[in-house]
């Protein structure tokens, strides 16, 4: 079932999106942008797209007690693994919390499901779980909207997001 737009899909997702473009064509890496139908989770995109999902990264974003956030970039079809993210952070499994679906909005200006591992806030911490580097040729990721996805060699990924290598998913 499609849902109309939100004001968020409208206009903070576009301006997010717009941002995280521009990021892109100063980096000068090579990439593609595709345009596709609405697509939140793996299974829609195993549903509406025509990418191989087992070339999905996914991003899951944290909170840190004390404030700070954490963005984990890992392939979609596997899960975090709380002990080695929390691990590579330095911290306890209680110092982490995935944000809620009120959270991602309010904090990053995207709906769930549109986070992009690009962190538009120079603050915002970058972890690219190791299996991620596996991914051939290129990978396919979130870029601020549920209607667009960045395609990237894995390296260059790890590059844009200027994130640090961790294994932290099962």
């Amino acid at each position: 079932m499609t849902m109309p737009p939100t004001a968020m899909d409208v206009a903070g997702e576009s301006d997010v999106h717009r941002r995280l473009l521009e990021r892109l064509r100063q980096s000068g890496l090579p990439h593609t942008v595709h345009a596709h139908a609405p697509t939140r989770t793996v299974d829609e995109a195993r549903e509406n797209l025509d990418f191989d999902v087992t070339r999905i990264v996914k991003t899951i974003a944290f909170g840190l007690r004390g404030g700070g956030l954490v963005l984990a970039a890992l392939r979609g079809t596997r899960r975090v693994a709380y002990p080695g993210l929390a691990q590579a952070l330095g911290r306890t499994r209680r110092d982490l919390a995935a944000l809620s679906p009120d959270e991602v909005p309010a904090r990053l200006g995207v709906s769930p499901g549109s986070v992009s591992p690009v962190p538009l806030d120079p603050d915002t911490l970058v972890l690219v779980d190791t299996d991620v580097l596996t991914i051939e040729p290129t990978l396919y990721c979130g870029l601020g909207r549920p209607d667009r996805t960045l395609e990237i060699a894995p390296a260059d990924l790890l590059t844009l997001t200027g994130g640090r290598m961790a294994d932290f998913s099962k």
